[in-house]
């Protein structure tokens, strides 16, 4: 069963944990930036940063396919279909975090990742959500695979047998990291059409 949330906190992922932080944002009319220690701060474009979910979403789908997670999987995992709706979603949320100087599944105002996924009508039978700081999205989908298996986690998320979407959405966030939020849905076997 996919989990609803998973909490636990290896290196420099969270789930559920409270991040107060200085926010690389944008105003109106403005890229946002995303700049490393040490380096130059450079405009993040929107072609940019739908490369790098479009990365994630293939390290994802290259994890549940190895045979390393097999033991966990029983080689059952099916590639995830991209969800446009799911993907929406995901970088409303990372961008909500970055603007607001949060690291949490529920935003300050009390919205929930399962609220948010319901408010698109994606039919479903279970959802689940990581969120992640990283400096790179494989830094960040490693750090979720290092976890525990069979543990109600990151991990578990990802290698979900029920899984059959998911969106992803990464924003620049503080201190040269990004923000990512990966999104999965099992959706009913009636309405398994996924990338809308």
């Amino acid at each position: 069963m996919l989990k609803a949330i998973a909490h636990c906190r290896p290196a420099v992922v969270f789930a559920g944990l409270l991040w107060a932080a200085t926010t690389v944002g944008a105003g109106p009319g403005q890229r946002p930036t995303y700049s490393r220690p040490g380096s130059a701060t450079f405009p993040v474009t929107k072609f940019q940063l739908g490369r790098l979910e479009k990365q994630m979403f293939a390290l994802v789908n290259h994890d549940r396919q190895d045979l390393a997670y097999s033991v966990e999987t029983h080689g059952q995992a099916q590639p995830l279909k991209w969800n446009d709706k799911l993907a929406a979603v995901a970088r409303a949320h990372s961008l909500n975090m970055a603007q607001n100087g949060y690291f949490d599944h529920t935003d300050p105002d009390g919205t929930t990742f399962s609220t948010r996924i319901i408010a698109t009508g994606i039919p479903w039978q279970a959802m689940a959500e990581n969120i992640a700081s990283n400096p790179t999205v494989t830094g960040a989908e490693a750090s979720f695979m290092r976890e525990p298996p069979f543990k109600p986690n990151h991990r578990a998320n990802i290698l979900s047998v029920k899984a059959t979407d998911i969106g992803i959405g990464i924003m620049p966030g503080p201190n040269g990291n990004l923000l990512i939020t990966q999104d999965f849905v099992a959706t009913p076997p009636a309405s398994n059409g996924g990338g809308q």
